[in-house]
């Protein structure tokens, strides 16, 4: 995320807790994913806490590494199957609930793409500007760069206008603005800025979830 390691740190502590509170306050089971979303985002924010923390220090310069990669894992490994699952898992249009499965499957075939390609190369995290980017060391490219975010986006940004319901559609515009502002903001960095504004957008949707008439997103 942009800033600072003390800013990573308190937006996780708020998406950890909040994530906690909406996955053990809702009785739905259907819910339970997504309302574990902020849970997950705060993981990541965490992840950036200690790249902050640790990059440039010289102390523990491992740490960094581990941090950067645990942020690119959920990133790249987890969103693209727990979103279109999650959203999968509370639609009740049969219609658009194949569709989210179809998705819900290539999803999990981007997943297993992006751990084997993490298997392979050295995930190094560096400050740009008040963000930071994320590079991948020795990596082999097959398909040009601009295929991956076309891969990627598939599952983790079509899932919210395939669903019926309001609350997801909503959030879907947020997070795709987001998208838009983080690649504005600084191109070099827009995993990192991206996924901050991604995490806020979360807590709409959890909150929805806890709050919600019935526990119901509507």
């Amino acid at each position: 995320m942009c800033f600072s390691a003390s800013v990573s740190y308190g937006s996780a502590a708020l998406l950890i807790s909040t994530g906690a509170v909406t996955t053990l306050g809702n009785t739905s089971k259907q819910h339970r994913m997504i309302a574990a979303i902020p849970f997950l985002f705060g993981i990541q924010q965490a992840a950036e806490g200690v790249v902050w923390q640790s990059t440039g220090s010289g102390l523990v310069g491992n740490l960094s590494q581990y941090g950067a990669l645990l942020f690119v894992a959920v990133a790249l490994v987890v969103w693209p199957s727990w979103l279109p699952w999650s959203l999968y898992q509370v639609e009740e249009n049969e219609k658009r609930k194949t569709i989210l499965k179809v998705i819900g499957f290539m999803g999990l075939g981007v997943s297993l793409l992006a751990a084997s390609v993490l298997y392979t190369v050295e995930v190094q995290a560096y400050v740009v500007g008040h963000s930071l980017g994320y590079s991948f060391l020795n990596m082999k490219r097959f398909w040009p760069a601009s295929i991956d975010f076309l891969i990627y986006d598939i599952p983790t940004m079509i899932p919210f206008f395939v669903s019926s319901l309001r609350t997801v559609k909503k959030a879907g515009y947020l997070v795709f603005a987001g998208m838009v502002l983080a690649q504005a903001i600084n191109r070099e960095a827009t995993t990192s800025i991206w996924c901050f504004f991604a995490a806020v957008i979360s807590l709409y949707i959890a909150v929805n979830v806890l709050w919600g008439q019935r526990g119901r997103l509507v």
